[in-house]
């Protein structure tokens, strides 16, 4: 029992509980000085070792899901006509909100990523501009006729918005075929 009795208390736990405040202060304060200043020169040593991720890579390969998304889009936005041309104002704008309209604008931010690199890079982002504008008007066409503002027409908002989303799917269709080009200078 004698023998068990000395290793427990040479051991450093029991030691620490023997210690008088000050010197409990003191070792934990090291500790921490120790823990605070270790840790952002182990985040400056991992991160200088590490290879960036390609980014493009993976907005292309999410780009075939957003363009499916986009073109399930323009069918939940075909479905709306009857309501425009009857100035529905209520339906529109509860049409817009649906799920395939609702996540439009992050689906064709994936397609603009996704073709930034390409050729038309600058074609995607003025036919996406363009839609955004034509969407956002029809929403607040259909939300003053829905406050009671009389002779509010949906229809041409409509329209110009089915057919600006159509020219965005399109543009993006082309840039999502572009191949992926490789650091060796091969393409895929």
């Amino acid at each position: 029992f004698a023998a068990n009795a000395n290793a427990f208390s040479s051991s450093p736990s029991f030691r620490a509980t023997q210690s008088s405040p000050t010197e409990l202060n003191s070792v934990s304060r090291r500790n921490v000085f120790k823990s605070i200043v270790g840790a952002p020169a182990m985040a400056v040593i991992a991160t200088s070792f590490s290879q960036p991720a390609f980014a493009d890579v993976t907005n292309k390969i999410a780009s075939q899901s957003s363009l499916r998304y986009v073109k399930r889009s323009i069918r939940e936005l075909d479905r709306l006509e009857l309501y425009a041309a009857q100035n529905e104002y209520s339906e529109i704008k509860q049409g817009l909100r649906t799920p395939a309209l609702s996540e439009i604008r992050k689906n064709a931010n994936v397609l603009i990523k996704g073709g930034e690199d390409g050729p038309e890079a600058e074609n995607l982002l003025k036919s996406y501009a363009v839609f955004i504008k034509d969407i956002e008007a029809l929403d607040s066409s259909a939300s003053l006729g829905s406050r009671g503002k009389k002779g509010v027409e949906l229809f041409g908002s409509y329209q110009s918005a089915v057919k600006d989303l159509a020219v965005f799917a399109e543009i993006a269709e082309r840039s999502v075929t572009i191949p992926i080009r490789i650091e060796d200078g091969q393409s895929s």
